[in-house]
């Protein structure tokens, strides 16, 4: 009987071990190498979407800085939850609105980089004074309908929030 439970445990360990190799795999598409991915979506080293990103979809503006590609009206993919938290934003012409439940913000969106580069940042000032960790980003698209800030924070500390908008 012990050798018969033995001979089970080995081989719920063994199936247990396999199904765990298999979600490493590749299958699902994560650790795709990304040059391989861009070669076989047609976006890549050739194109001129700047930053490494993918062009922009139909209906939006087609190459171009990410000025260009950002252009638009944004709503943020969760919902507020706190009163520095931001709805929407709004970029034309390098100019910014944000708003949110407490915040009213305007600024900047700048991607003029040493040597030609593109180095997307967002400069944001809010009426009242409070930002709610922000200030200064860096912006960032996926495609053309996704657009992200990552927050530099407070001066000192370890990073702000990271806001996430789909075009609205």
């Amino acid at each position: 009987m012990r050798k018969a439970v033995q001979a089970r445990v080995a081989s719920v360990a063994t199936i247990v071990a396999g199904l765990v190799l298999v979600g490493c795999g590749s299958g699902d598409g994560d650790s795709e190498d990304p040059k391989a991915s861009a070669a076989s979506t047609g976006t890549g080293a050739g194109s001129d979407t700047g930053a490494g990103e993918a062009a922009p979809g139909p209906g939006t503006p087609a190459g171009g800085t990410l000025t260009d590609r950002a252009a638009g009206s944004w709503k943020s993919i969760v919902d507020a939850t706190s009163d520095d938290a931001l709805e929407t934003l709004t970029v034309a012409d390098g100019k910014v609105t944000a708003k949110g439940p407490k915040l009213d913000c305007t600024g900047t969106l700048d991607t003029a980089g040493k040597g030609g580069a593109e180095a997307p940042s967002l400069t944001l000032s809010c009426a009242d004074g409070t930002d709610g960790g922000r200030g200064a980003g860096t912006v960032k698209m996926k495609g053309a309908d996704a657009l992200a800030i990552d927050w530099a924070g407070p001066e000192g500390g370890f990073g702000g929030p990271v806001d996430s908008f789909r075009r609205s």
